[in-house]
């Protein structure tokens, strides 16, 4: 086997490391909502959005404390951050900038017909033989991820709020 396969192979498994560690550090370990046997278990929509909340903060967490020690450990003084700002394949999706701007969106928007979302495009880059191009791409995409879960967890909480408070929070 050549350096260039050695080295995508070590990359990918680092980031895959990486990734479990996080996870087996957490004891990430998943609850039944309902008991075990419970016949026809009804989970009220407070409980289901409790939930929710929990998992998506639980998550942005996760994938921000992945990409610190990225940033950390492979891109100190590589410049990346500059290059990574608006290069989020899901920076075209339209959503709000801050909390006021989500707070006047309408609950039921309803469906787009036709609507074109892009799609992540960086598989190629990881699979470069240079290196500060294999790192940017895991940098961006950790740093899309952070990005992203954060606007979820946020969204999800000011959802949450409308519905089960009547957005009294």
């Amino acid at each position: 086997m050549d350096n260039k396969g050695s080295s995508q192979k070590g990359s990918l498994l680092l980031l895959l490391l990486l990734v479990s560690n996080l996870l087996l550090c957490k004891s990430v370990a998943s609850l039944p909502i309902c008991p075990s046997g419970a016949v026809n278990c009804q989970v009220s929509l407070r409980d289901l959005f409790d939930r929710a909340v929990i998992l998506s903060h639980y998550i942005h967490n996760l994938s921000s404390e992945m990409f610190n020690e990225f940033d950390k450990r492979y891109a100190q003084g590589r410049g990346f951050i500059t290059k990574a700002i608006n290069s989020c394949h899901t920076s075209s999706l339209s959503t709000p900038e801050d909390k006021e701007q989500a707070q006047q969106v309408h609950v039921h928007p309803g469906v787009k017909e036709n609507e074109v979302y892009s799609v992540w495009s960086g598989l190629p880059s990881l699979q470069m033989a240079d290196e500060d191009t294999r790192l940017f791409a895991f940098y961006n995409l950790l740093h899309c991820l952070r990005r992203d879960s954060h606007k979820i967890d946020s969204y999800l909480k000011l959802l949450k709020c409308r519905i089960i408070y009547d957005s009294n929070c």
